[in-house]
């Protein structure tokens, strides 16, 4: 039988890209707050995760085995912006979460991020100090605390490219769109990052699951690249025009929040603890290269074109 497994923020990026990998191996309930989603072999189902009623309801009906906790606000700027906000979706619905599933028996993996940490010498393990460089870290971190009182979770410390059901672009996809138009982006050589593809994290928080691993872990791909490295990567991988791509600080773009500039990830402990090998960031380039030339891009937004004729 197949075990239940609810993932909160079905709607965005990660949430969708989790349900759709998983969907074969788990029945999978997917909650949204304001975007209606449909992904083939996924029940969704509308919910606010600032609603004890709301939350409860799905947890009881639904009697999952595992939760995965992406809902979030994920823009670093606007958090910034809208303190009240940010602290609210990110802390307030996480301690939500952690209280209705006071009586459940189910698995917590609070998907959080590598701007917990301050970003100055890099390659940082869990062991580490946490000192985020902006408000969008600061929540994450206190819903990390939050998720943390919950008696069997696991926190996933991740950044991470994949594929947008909506009409958002993750940094992936903007290089992508910008370099297919003839469009010149800038691209940071001071920004330092460990991104994994979302299709390989899902399987790795599979295998968490399974090992019923608990704490702090850091799921990012094996080594690191600067921003402008990666998208001059990419732009190879696609036989796009990498000239197009201009190095430049991160000094000199006008961000509401700071940025932390080293942010590259130690992925030992997880390598050990699941016996596996952690996809290396080329790696996780190439199968991202891989899925969008056989159609995963066009399935995933196909299937969701019929959700909003719906509405």
């Amino acid at each position: 039988m197949k075990k239940n497994l609810l993932v909160t923020g079905v709607s965005g990026l990660l949430g969708s890209n989790l349900a759709y990998v998983l969907k074969d191996k788990y029945r999978i309930l997917g909650l949204y707050h304001a975007h209606e989603v449909m992904i083939k072999g996924v029940q969704a189902q509308k919910a606010d995760i600032l609603s004890p009623d709301s939350v409860r309801s799905a947890l009881v009906s639904f009697d999952p085995d595992a939760v995965i906790h992406c809902a979030a606000n994920a823009d670093v700027d606007d958090c910034e912006d809208h303190r009240d906000l940010a602290a609210e979706v990110n802390i307030i619905g996480t301690k939500t979460i952690v209280d209705c599933l006071k009586d459940c028996r189910a698995k917590l993996i609070y998907i959080s991020t590598d701007s917990v940490y301050d970003g100055i010498k890099g390659h940082f393990s869990e062991n580490d100090s946490v000192d985020p460089p902006n408000y969008y870290g600061i929540t994450k971190h206190k819903g990390e605390q939050e998720a943390l009182k919950h008696g069997n979770a696991l926190i996933a410390r991740t950044n991470f490219i994949g594929w947008n059901v909506g009409d958002k672009l993750n940094l992936a996809e903007w290089v992508m769109d910008a370099l297919l138009g003839k469009k010149q982006i800038n691209g940071f050589t001071d920004i330092q990052f460990s991104p994994i593809y979302t299709f390989e994290l899902a399987k790795l928080l599979d295998q968490a699951i399974a090992k019923d691993l608990k704490g702090v872990y850091n799921f990012a791909g094996c080594g690191s690249l600067t921003k402008y490295e990666f998208a001059c990567l990419l732009a190879k991988k696609f036989n796009l025009d990498s000239s197009l791509i201009k190095p430049i600080s991160v000094e000199e773009h006008a961000f509401k929040a700071r940025r932390g500039k080293n942010l590259s990830l130690n992925t030992n402990k997880l390598a050990r603890d699941l016996g596996v090998l952690i996809p290396t960031v080329e790696e996780s380039i190439d199968l991202f290269v891989k899925d969008y030339n056989n159609g995963i891009l066009q399935e995933l937004k196909s299937t969701n074109r019929l959700a909003k004729r719906r509405r």
